[in-house]
């Protein structure tokens, strides 16, 4: 987990979210609903792994603490967004599309974070990096162009 809701509930009060967790709060309650807000933590890790896996070894061995903040956004943003008719703070869109953009850059390798990357694609001379080698060739293929061209409606 990039975040937790112990974090959220650090940084944002309890009070904050309890508001944009129970849906029609009665007053007397004392915490925010954690089944949201944990969900809500899976979706943002979830979307987050998508743009790590391809440069960085998962699951981190540490949370960087700009990842760590860039989750803490994403995470209220979909809070507000629990309960859409409250509205969401611009600032709060501000800083989820600043996430989402700088989850971009790393992927993209526009920016990076200070642990361990996946190493380089191999051309399978060097043993234990997850890349497979074989033997085939283009020779050894089954079907030739033409018959690949027509398959895939490609001209040749």
């Amino acid at each position: 987990m990039y975040t937790t809701a112990e974090i959220l509930i650090g940084k944002y009060g309890n009070q904050h979210l309890i508001h944009l967790t129970i849906k029609e709060p009665t007053g007397a309650e004392t915490a925010p609903d954690l089944a949201v807000i944990n969900r809500e933590i899976g979706r943002v890790d979830g979307i987050i792994a998508g743009y790590l896996r391809q440069r960085y070894a998962l699951p981190l061995a540490e949370i960087p603490a700009e990842l760590a903040g860039y989750a803490e956004d994403l995470v209220i943003a979909r809070l507000y967004g629990y309960i859409p008719e409250r509205g969401i703070p611009e600032d709060i869109k501000d800083a989820a599309k600043a996430a989402m953009a700088w989850l971009r850059d790393l992927q993209k390798g526009l920016a990076t974070l200070s642990v361990a990357t996946l190493p380089p694609a191999s051309t399978g001379e060097e043993p234990g990096t997850g890349f497979i080698r074989t033997s085939k060739s283009a020779a050894d293929r089954i079907f030739g162009d033409a018959t690949l061209d027509r398959f895939t409606g490609r001209k040749g």
